[in-house]
């Protein structure tokens, strides 16, 4: 091998040279299986576990699902639906789905069995570029962080194919492509665009630091050209690397590009948001408070503390004073690695990067910012700390002569990695078997009359769902989903066509009736509107306990209303929540009343599905 491929790898992390039927090269091997085999077991279990489940997806949950089964029938070309009004830019969460979710029978189910191999495989992937950066040792910090991770996340985020889930374990690969990349790994090009791709596509929030891992990548890697060039030195190595970055970038964005020129226009959509998002967006300070509560030490929530969120659960930071340890302690170890551990230094830098890619992200989000809007900063921060204690590690063998030392120092840190890896995936699965579903209380108040009204529907094709009332929307997504796989067509508006796609626009699908979804006092109206056919529904009240609730309840309106506090009687009937806090204490409302009422609604408002005339256009 000539000197200008060879890759630096630290004295302490070298290749194993001796035979692969020698004792050491058995118990490296060993380790490393049980090691990454450790952290595949919760995934393994909870893709197992989900098979038995009886789910019936609904909301977000419902439309990932159908839009995974339209792969290969009415594929998709653009990724899952934003908030705001647009697509993420491309289909490959989709299609990465689909082949799992179809070789596991593609069943409801199947799709958080899916998730969770997805997962595995990303898993095997960081595996495998560890070993290549660190060896052994490096494996098994790695998935120790993980572990630790696993504990933090529990195992139904560890299979919600929810974007903003499922993206974050790529991250944690990507970085470390990006940084194996920045050690002379040119190669590792390709799998970087393919993962970036993925990333990007999904949730398009991701895009600040994917750019950073590309740039310190690029910028690493050039400043060690005289000793590995960022592309190989051969014509013909260099022409077939670039002709497969290119393919690969080609491949994965060309269902977008088909969108863009034949389709919706998603791309210019997204660009035209972000050039005038119409809000203000959160801000430097707001992004530095959450990095900050983030990394702190020991309140990190990637190490299984909860959350803060106020009232309105928007995520609450930290002072920045709590980032003073953090700082410190990476900023301590960066300068001790950068002579003595050049490759762990270069691991801090390329985590620095995304670190600040991190905070540029978080600084863009638009609305409040929720928890899991900014769940990647639980892979930045078990990143931020993997890469201290590698520095450390590599500092610590290197300044060790003797090789009983090292032995025992590599010996020592491999066992309490181990144990930390069993320690934090065992109750990941202990609790796999009794994990729920994604909004499982949805799904079982949907048992009670799905399939009737699905049976009811099989031949009344194609149909436009609405939905009224509290159930926002999930319930319709869920009779949506439920009627495309019992084979009924369904039309949407031009408000859900970024959620189901433009192949079920009411303007080409036509409709042959209406379906409604009904809750809270709506259903009183559509029960007493002779064009309305009543398919099922569902009632946490017996007939009697409903007379009596509405008793109690326009009592307690007439009540509000006498306050001046109409916003509140409102509620009441249309299934909104506050009502118990923001009445707690005012004159002239019966507390006890208000108590017997909200105890009532908080059981569930009553949900019931009609048929009626189609929509008018």
């Amino acid at each position: 091998m000539s000197s200008e491929s060879t890759i630096e790898v630290p004295d302490a992390v070298a290749p194993i040279t001796t035979s692969w039927r020698s004792a050491r090269t058995i118990l490296t091997a060993l380790t490393v299986v049980v090691a990454v085999g450790l952290v595949l077991w919760p995934l393994l279990d909870l893709a197992r576990t989900a098979s038995g489940l009886v789910w019936r997806p609904s909301g977000d949950w419902a439309v990932i699902a159908l839009r995974t089964d339209d792969v290969g029938r009415l594929t998709p070309l653009l990724g899952p639906y934003s908030r705001f009004g647009w697509n993420h830019p491309g289909p490959l969460l989709f299609w990465s789905l689909s082949i799992p979710y179809r070789m596991l029978g593609a069943h409801p189910q199947s799709i958080l069995s899916a998730a969770a191999l997805l997962n595995a495989v990303v898993v095997v992937a960081i595996a495998g570029v560890a070993w290549r950066r660190g060896r052994a040792v490096f494996v098994v910090m790695t998935m120790a962080a993980m572990a630790i991770l696993f504990h933090a996340l529990g195992p139904v985020v560890l299979r919600d194919p929810w974007n903003p889930y499922l993206t974050l374990l790529p991250l944690l690969l990507l970085t470390l492509l990006s940084w194996s990349i920045a050690e002379g790994d040119r190669w590792m090009w390709v799998p970087f665009a393919f993962v970036a791709s993925i990333e990007i596509e999904s949730h398009v929030g991701y895009l600040p630091m994917v750019v950073v891992l590309a740039v310190v990548a690029s910028v690493l890697a050039r400043a060690r050209r005289p000793r590995a060039p960022m592309l190989p030195v051969d014509r013909r190595s260099r022409t077939f690397l670039l002709g497969a970055i290119a393919a690969t970038l080609v491949l994965c964005w060309l269902p977008a590009l088909i969108d863009q020129v034949a389709g919706t226009g998603n791309a210019l959509a997204i660009l035209d948001y972000f050039a005038d998002p119409g809000a203000r967006p959160a801000g430097l300070g707001t992004a530095l408070e959450v990095m900050a509560g983030q990394l702190r030490i020991p309140g990190a929530p990637w190490l299984g503390v909860t959350e803060r969120a106020g009232p309105d659960g928007q995520l609450l930071g930290a002072p920045l004073t709590a980032l003073l340890v953090p700082l410190l302690a990476f900023a301590a170890a960066l300068g001790f690695a950068r002579r003595r551990a050049p490759s762990a230094a270069r691991l801090q830098w390329t985590v620095l990067a995304l670190t600040v890619g991190g905070v540029v992200a978080t600084s863009r989000v638009i609305g409040p910012v929720f928890d899991w809007i900014v769940r990647w900063w639980w892979i930045i921060a078990c990143l931020w700390w993997l890469s201290i204690a590698w520095s450390l590690w590599s500092m610590a063998i290197g300044a060790l002569r003797l090789p009983a030392g090292r032995r025992a120092l590599t010996v020592g840190v491999v066992a309490i990695g181990l144990v930390t890896i069993h320690a934090g995936v065992a109750p990941v699965v202990t609790a796999s078997t009794a994990a729920p579903a994604p909004n499982a209380p949805t799904s079982q108040v949907l048992g009670n009359f799905l399939e009737p009204v699905v049976d009811a529907l099989r031949d009344n094709g194609p149909v436009f769902v609405e939905t009224i009332g509290s159930v926002r929307g999930d319930y319709g997504d869920a009779v949506r989903y439920a009627l495309e796989r019992a084979g009924v067509d369904v039309a949407v508006g031009d408000d859900l066509i970024t959620h189901y796609g433009p192949q079920r626009d009411i303007a080409r699908r036509g409709t042959r009736s209406t379906v409604w979804v009904v809750s809270a006092d709506a259903i009183g109206v559509f029960r007493g509107d002779a064009s309305m056919v009543e398919l099922g529904g569902w009632d946490p009240l017996g007939p009697d306990e409903r007379r009596a609730f509405e008793i109690d309840r326009d009592e307690l309106q007439s009540q509000l209303r006498a306050i001046g506090r109409d916003d509140l009687a409102l509620a009441l009937t249309n299934g909104g929540g506050g009502v118990d806090s923001a009445a707690a204490g005012l004159d002239g409302v019966d507390q006890a009343l208000l108590q017997r009422v909200e105890r009532i609604r908080r059981r569930g408002d009553p949900v019931a599905v009609f048929i009626g005339p189609a929509p008018t256009r």
